[in-house]
């Protein structure tokens, strides 16, 4: 039987706070039992709701109504002045009801346990992953540990697994004061993620109808990882079964399961608070909100010899879209009409709430009266969207507008009636380049996947600019020592054609187009893993200004270019010698003892080739080659260099060859085996 798999627990000696208290610990061996027992509970009527955003006729939580509410849309789609957040206790007062929140539901398993329910995007009923929400206290606890499950998250690996603890704020600071972590695969059915879990062929579908008999249904019922609805449940889909060995059911059909939910288990002590009325705001990552924007607009209007606001349009939800222009304006007409322009947006996806603490630092630098912040407003003006999705923000959504869509994934398909704020940069983009090169575009976002900090580039496929969307990323990496070259990427995959990073470089030949993502969660160093705070989200910033001056140093620039081609020829020559290596081995196999040459042949397979020619591909081609291999006479003296070849050179070879294998030898057979 399927079961659902514990994805991590996080409760080890080396953790990033000290508060610890051992007497509530939960241990790793009970975490599955405590959520069948929760399940249960829901199905034994068991749960009540403690708090609701939507009126609910019944306080009483069954099994099937959550199933079906945790796959509903929320009721309120565009305002949400019509939500209700209503509390039916007083031991725990929850809200939700302020930018960015979205909590849904609390549901009450007991004093010290609490399943929450977080909203879907607006006109969307995918993405869970952003939480924000706050609990109150206003009477003293008999147990002041409580336990907090929030139950309909998506993501299957997110940044708590890295030993980072979920954060909370009170007493006017942020901390992880949190503990007792856990994030897995519960059994509640996700009927709106429809993608493949296991491709094993025993997993398969049971099409009902009414003949079916209802004992069989039962005795599935229990080896079922996914609950099964009747024929009643306005959630009625194709019965899904696991097919066990005691199952004998002919009409058995291969299919896709639905994907459970995950929940994401913490604990907190609210004894650390002293004073009443306890307030604790918990978060997915630092909150930045519309209003935090606008009080740091509020905050930087006296530079007024830097800097000047432009109104782009409004939103769908009738609110300011803000570009801010950053450069020197006390230059001359002629010096300002030459200077090249660096455009940067942000916050495209809501919960990505670290990348505005990113651009807030990168325009703090360039307001400051730093030496280098000086000579970038001499030489470039700045453009700059800071929160391009601010009404997803508003709303608490995850990646989505409230259309309910990716504004970056439709870069090139934009309307005002859907989404608006990219119609404003492609105006924005097409006006500037009327007048002025843009030299380098960059957006930036927040990873909830990996660690530190890196940037996607596309590549340039001109040979005299090779490798110049490369030097950014190295430059970085002498900056910052967070910065993460290995998970840099300069390619433009299939689903990532319609970002803003490749419409810019494919639309507008804007070669230095970026995409700057930093983690969500921690950063991982020789000396172990530290999470992110504000003012390391900050120095991304103020680092990038840095990186962008010595981009604009011709020196530094074709010194590190030419140190970038060093490197790429270097490994592609790596590369290439270790495709040599697989040649004695080929050689040991056609002549057994490995000391024999091969003789001339003509083939039209690919083993008698020369070494450059070897891995090349010989598809409906016919080789011709009278050129003898010879082999290393010490070969055989040294049998162990075999085990150090590559494995995947080998395989490709085989894959391709394997028709010229079928005569060999046992020996040689045991060969390709290791």
């Amino acid at each position: 039987m399927k079961k659902y798999i514990l994805l991590n627990h996080i409760d080890s000696p080396n953790l990033l706070t000290q508060h610890q208290n051992n007497s509530n610990n939960i241990s790793l061996n009970n975490i599955l039992e405590i959520n069948e027992r929760n399940l249960n509970n829901y199905k034994n009527n068991l749960c009540s709701i403690a708090y609701s955003e939507e009126p609910i006729s019944n306080s009483i939580i069954s099994y099937d109504f959550l199933k079906n509410f945790l796959n509903l849309k929320s009721p309120y789609q565009k305002n949400k002045d019509n939500f209700i957040y209503k509390n039916f206790y007083d031991d725990l007062i929850f809200n939700s009801n302020f930018e960015s929140g979205n909590l849904r539901m609390a549901i009450k398993h007991n004093n010290n346990e609490y399943d929450l329910i977080i909203r879907p995007e607006t006109n969307c009923i995918r993405n869970y992953q952003w939480f924000h929400f706050s609990v109150i206290v206003n009477k003293k606890l008999i147990n002041p540990i409580i336990k907090f499950n929030i139950i309909n998250l998506t993501k299957n690996s997110i940044l708590f697994n890295e030993n980072v603890r979920v954060l909370c704020y009170y007493d006017n600071c942020f901390n992880r004061d949190t503990h007792n972590i856990f994030y897995y695969e519960n059994k509640i059915p996700n009927y709106n993620d429809k993608s493949l879990i296991n491709n094993n062929n025993n997993l398969h579908n049971v099409k009902l109808n009414q003949n079916n008999n209802n004992n069989l249904i039962n005795s599935l019922s229990n080896n079922l990882f996914y609950n099964i609805n009747n024929k009643t449940n306005s959630f009625n889909k194709d019965i899904f079964i696991i097919n066990n060995e005691n199952s004998d059911n002919e009409n058995i059909q291969e299919f896709k399961p639905f994907k459970s939910f995950n929940s994401l288990s913490f604990s907190f002590d609210f004894s650390k608070i002293k004073s009443y009325p306890k307030i604790v705001y918990f978060s997915y990552c630092y909150p930045y909100t519309y209003t935090h924007l606008n009080n740091f607009f509020s905050n930087i209007i006296p530079f007024k010899n830097y800097l000047r606001f432009e109104n782009l349009g409004q939103t769908l939800l009738n609110r300011n879209l803000y570009m801010l222009i950053i450069t020197d304006f006390n230059d001359s007409f002629e010096n300002l009409s030459k200077k090249s322009c660096i455009f940067i947006t942000g916050r495209v996806h809501p919960g990505e709430s670290n990348s505005s603490f990113v651009v807030q630092g990168l325009i703090e630098f360039l307001l400051s009266n730093d030496n280098i912040a000086d000579r970038l407003r001499k030489n470039y003006i700045f453009k700059i969207i800071p929160m391009l999705n601010p009404d997803g923000v508003i709303f608490g959504n995850f990646r989505m507008n409230i259309e309910g869509k990716d504004l970056n994934r439709t870069w090139n398909d934009y309307n005002l009636e859907i989404n608006p704020t990219i119609c404003y940069c492609h105006n924005v983009i097409q006006k500037t380049l009327n007048s002025r090169e843009i030299f380098l575009y960059c957006d930036f976002h927040g990873h909830s996947n990996k660690n530190n900090f890196f940037i996607y580039s596309c590549k340039i496929k001109n040979e005299k600019r090779k490798f110049t969307e490369l030097i950014l990323p190295y430059l970085y990496k002498f900056e910052n020592d967070i910065f993460d070259k290995k998970s840099c990427v300069d390619k433009i995959a299939p689903d990532k054609i319609n970002t803003g990073r490749a419409v810019l470089k494919t639309k507008y030949n804007i070669d230095f187009s970026y995409c700057l993502e930093s983690s969500m969660g921690c950063y991982r160093t020789q000396n172990g893993i530290f999470p992110f705070t504000i003012e390391d989200y900050k120095k991304i910033g103020k680092d990038f200004c840095k990186v962008l001056l010595k981009l604009n140093n011709n020196k530094i620039f074709f010194n590190t270019l030419n140190y970038i081609r060093t490197e790429k020829k270097q490994k592609k020559l790596e590369k290439k010698n270790k495709k040599k290596m697989i040649l004695p081995v080929i050689n040991i196999i056609n002549n057994g003892n490995g000391r024999e040459n091969i003789k001339n042949k003509q083939l039209n397979t690919s083993i008698n080739r020369t070494k450059s020619d070897l891995f090349k591909s010989t598809r409906n081609k016919k080789l011709n080659f009278n050129k003898n291999l010879k082999i290393d006479n010490n070969i055989n003296n040294n049998m162990n260099f075999i085990n150090n070849i590559v494995p995947y050179t080998i395989n490709r070879y085989l894959n391709n060859n394997h028709n010229n294998f079928l005569n060999t030898n046992d020996n040689n057979k045991l060969l390709l085996k290791s």
